[in-house]
């Protein structure tokens, strides 16, 4: 009886063990970090310059960014340049917000594809590279990256590419702190001086490594070793390439073909990590007069289930609305990318803790549960929204499938005191879903 009764306190101590510190790792590291009397719009706290192009991050340290548990950069590179291989501590999602080109992903294990470049018909100089997979890349493409798969960007195009990137600093994933961290696999710190909230700020990590040793894992003389280092350069980790870059990339799913079965390669190395949100045709919600809204989750691209996170893309015409709504299971992150929208937000005790503009390339923390209403002005509005939930969803507060639809209609009178013809044009008056015009451009 006692050895039955010691197993059963070990297993229920087992139990509690892994249950308690996976609640642990879900936990926010400040508890009272959501109690806002007003959210701030924000902006870029710093910009780190490299030889062709910057990295510009926001505070992680703000109320907003600490309450939603993820941080965000923005990179920019400029016309045939590079940012070089790096990764990040936790997951990650990118949205390119413009330009074009090619990203690679390096995850350890993952097959090679195979690539041969010639020299003419000479095939003394012809020789085989072998690289992981290649993808092209375009407005609206949205990438995820799990965390510590190193990621590089090459701009092909004529003008800059510009990528934001959020970090879900508190995803389980994520074994160290909240402080958000990028490591380089190559690169070099720049010349300007590092400021506190930096941190895309040092070397790669061959410069702390003796050469010696780097020699011998690559079976390289000592001189390439300290070329791997770069202690000399101080381009950063965005630099200009060496004239146009050409690759052979291969059709999606193609180049899984010939690879070795080791177990990785059924989970992320055969997985679709982008889809592009930007494309009409793929629309949830569409209004000709109003705009429309694409959501990304982990329903139509599987890998955003590692991920834990999701993109909501969104337009809205001059003077469009997005019905009053709150998100019931996840924090928001709206980053806008053009035109302007009045924007009013109000938290769990009725208090307006948002009522401002919101234009290009401001970033705005809303909360879970918090209400949103987004109203466009004369040029429109556009924004990329991330939701701290694989799989989120939205509760609209009028519409034809809102919470007050779903209501009757006695206890919408009871509730707010209003006659039964009043509480039917509450229930039934709007007609739309998901967005709607206002009535001052309607008439």
């Amino acid at each position: 009886m006692q050895k039955l009764l010691f197993s059963l306190l070990s297993v229920v101590s087992l139990v509690l063990f892994f249950y308690g510190g996976e609640a642990r790792q879900r936990e926010l590291p400040f508890p009272s970090a959501c109690h806002f009397s007003q959210i701030n719009s924000l902006r870029p706290a710093q910009a780190i310059k490299f030889e062709a192009g910057q990295m510009e991050v926001w505070d992680h340290t703000s109320p907003e960014l600490r309450c939603s548990g993820v941080t965000v950069a923005r990179i920019t590179l400029q016309a045939n340049s590079i940012f070089l291989p790096s990764f990040f501590s936790p997951p990650s999602l990118a949205y390119v917000v413009q330009g074009e080109g090619v990203m690679g992903t390096i995850a350890s294990g993952c097959p090679e594809t195979y690539e041969e470049v010639g020299g003419g018909g000479d095939r003394r100089r012809r020789f085989e590279d072998m690289h992981q997979k290649l993808e092209n890349f375009r407005r609206g493409d949205v990438f995820a990256s799990l965390a510590g798969v190193s990621q590089w960007w090459y701009n092909r195009g004529n003008s800059d590419v510009v990528i934001v990137i959020v970090l879900d600093v508190t995803n389980r994933e994520n074994q160290l702190d909240q402080v958000p961290r990028m490591f380089q696999i190559a690169g070099s710190s720049t010349q300007e001086e590092q400021q506190p909230l930096t941190w895309p700020s040092g070397n790669n990590v061959f410069s702390g490594l003796d050469p010696n040793i780097i020699a011998e894992a690559f079976k390289i003389d000592i001189e390439t070793a300290r070329q791997l280092q770069n202690q000399k350069d101080n381009r950063g980790n965005i630099v200009r390439a060496n004239g146009p870059l050409h690759f052979v990339i291969s059709p999606p799913r193609q180049w899984q073909q010939d690879g070795i079965d080791n177990g990785i390669e059924e989970t992320y190395c055969t997985a679709r990590l982008h889809e592009n949100i930007d494309d009409p045709e793929r629309s949830d919600f569409f209004s000709t007069r109003a705009g429309r809204i694409s959501t990304l989750n982990s329903l139509n691209l599987p890998i955003l289930r590692l991920v834990r996170l999701n993109a909501v893309r969104g337009l809205l015409y001059s003077g469009g609305m997005a019905l009053p709504q709150w998100t019931a299971n996840a924090n928001t992150v709206l980053y806008a990318t053009g035109g302007q929208a009045k924007v009013q937000v109000v938290d769990d005790n009725g208090r307006s803790v948002f009522n401002e503009q919101v234009g290009q390339g401001q970033l705005l923390v809303v909360p879970q549960g918090f209400a949103v209403v987004k109203t466009a002005g004369e040029t429109g509005f556009e924004w990329i929204s991330f939701k701290t939930n694989d799989n989120a969803y939205i509760n609209t507060l009028s519409g034809e499938t809102s919470y007050l639809r779903a209501v009757p209609v006695d206890v919408i009178k009871a509730a707010y005191g209003v006659t039964e013809e009043e509480a039917k044009q509450i229930k039934f008056s709007q007609q739309e879903t998901m967005l709607a015009m206002t009535q001052s451009s309607s008439s």
